[in-house]
């Protein structure tokens, strides 16, 4: 009984997370895009899980942008969704087919961080920062960057 009691609290608990197919067919700023889903539907905003790039008039933040519009405007993706964040978007880890992870593409060419207060067991990604970080890429050529929750913070 116990058991079925606890089965039944986890499925309840648990966040809704499902992967699906779509297309890219805008972009706000390097952390957030509109896509089309293959299978029909309504567009739907998409905020990417784990990280937060530069806000467009924050230093990177129009390299940001123009990076996530070449590597995923128009192009087919998996939207790995978690849930939605309190604007009403759906928060996912997205897959650019045959390119690969967004969030994994823009921390490699330096022009976002890893969220640490949203992004939950991402070590592999730190590590990533912390290499372009060294490599002097992106956002981090320049010599103090300020991460964009400070930045925003900074300009309320």
């Amino acid at each position: 009984m116990r058991i079925g009691i606890f089965l039944i609290a986890l499925l309840l608990s648990a966040s809704p997370a499902f992967a699906w197919e779509a297309r890219v067919v805008g972009v706000a700023d390097g952390d957030t895009i509109t896509v089309e889903p293959a299978v029909g539907g309504d567009r739907v905003r998409v905020r990417l899980y784990g990280i937060d790039a530069p806000e467009a008039r924050q230093s990177y933040g129009q390299a940001a942008k123009g990076f996530v519009n070449s590597a995923a405007l128009y192009k087919q993706v998996e939207i790995d969704a978690g849930g939605r964040d309190r604007y009403g978007r759906t928060v996912a880890i997205v897959t650019v087919a045959g390119v690969g992870v967004l969030q994994e593409l823009l921390l490699d060419a330096g022009l976002a961080w890893v969220y640490p207060q949203y992004c939950k067991d991402c070590a592999a990604w730190l590590e990533r920062q912390t290499a372009a970080r060294k490599a002097g890429k992106g956002l981090w050529a320049d010599g103090h960057p300020v991460p964009p929750w400070e930045w925003r913070k900074a300009h309320r």
